[in-house]
């Protein structure tokens, strides 16, 4: 049956219609157990160690909804490893950029979260340490303060408490392998021993299987010449699990440590 062209046009109009009423509705959101769930399998792939999968996951379980803080921060993460894996300078940095720029998202997403503060303070960490310290006083700056209200918010668990710990400690040993007078130019002299001991200890108390966390607890003892402690510390290292990106360099580092103090 051949149709009028003024059915047609109206044919045409109403599926037009129907289109845009489409486009219009609103994306169905992830329902919260959807998101608990998908959540659960990108944190177990990660610490795998399998960042391509679960950046995958993670894409793939938020297509069809608005990114949240949960999304966010685990973005932030996963672009921070990503910038672990990559060689290339450039490319590096500017992973750890978009690291901190999600994580400063999830930090105005949720206030008092404490998640967002500890991926903005490792990212600008990673920053800094691509820059130099000196270089990117700032950024260290900023991980500090940011790592101070991690711990302060204290409102996840023991283990993202001991990261908190972990970057704190970690920054001040990195800050005492640079002479003070010329930190305290750039507003750096605050970087000490002391309060590297201090919260990588803690950081050791609350994960104490992290590999990363006896790596440079005993690399930060050593420093402070308490060598039979830090040969305790490196000598646990080997038989840890590898639960992070970059486990098996850090393994070949606390052996070379090892072996450097060795006879002291």
């Amino acid at each position: 049956m051949k149709l009028s062209q003024t059915t047609l046009k109206s044919m045409v109009l109403a599926l037009c219609a129907v289109f845009v009423v489409a486009l219009a509705m609103p994306t169905p959101r992830l329902q919260a157990q959807d998101v608990k769930a998908a959540c659960a399998k990108i944190d177990d792939l990660l610490e795998d160690g399998k960042v391509n999968e679960a950046k995958k996951v993670l894409d793939e379980a938020y297509a069809t909804g608005s990114k949240d803080y949960e999304w966010t921060w685990r973005s932030s993460r996963i672009h921070i490893l990503m910038g672990d894996m990559t060689s290339d300078a450039a490319k590096k940095e500017g992973f750890y950029y978009e690291a901190r720029r999600l994580a400063d998202e999830a930090v105005k997403m949720n206030g008092n979260g404490m998640m967002g503060y500890l991926r903005r303070a490792a990212a600008s960490g990673k920053v800094a340490l691509v820059k130099s310290v000196i270089g990117a006083a700032d950024m260290v700056k900023a991980s500090r303060e940011d790592a101070q209200k991690a711990i302060s918010l204290n409102n996840t668990t023991p283990q993202n408490l001991a990261s908190a710990h972990y970057i704190l400690g970690r920054m001040h040993l990195k800050l005492t392998e640079t002479a003070k007078a010329k930190r305290m130019m750039v507003g750096l002299g605050w970087g000490n021993l002391e309060e590297s001991l201090s919260n990588l200890k803690r950081a050791n108390e609350l994960r104490p299987d992290f590999v990363m966390i006896p790596l440079e607890y005993g690399k930060a003892l050593a420093a402070n010449n308490q060598f039979n402690e830090a040969r305790q510390q490196l000598q646990r290292v080997a038989g840890l699990k590898n639960s992070e990106y970059g486990d098996d360099a850090r393994k070949k580092e606390a052996a070379e440590v090892l072996a450097s103090i060795q006879g002291k």
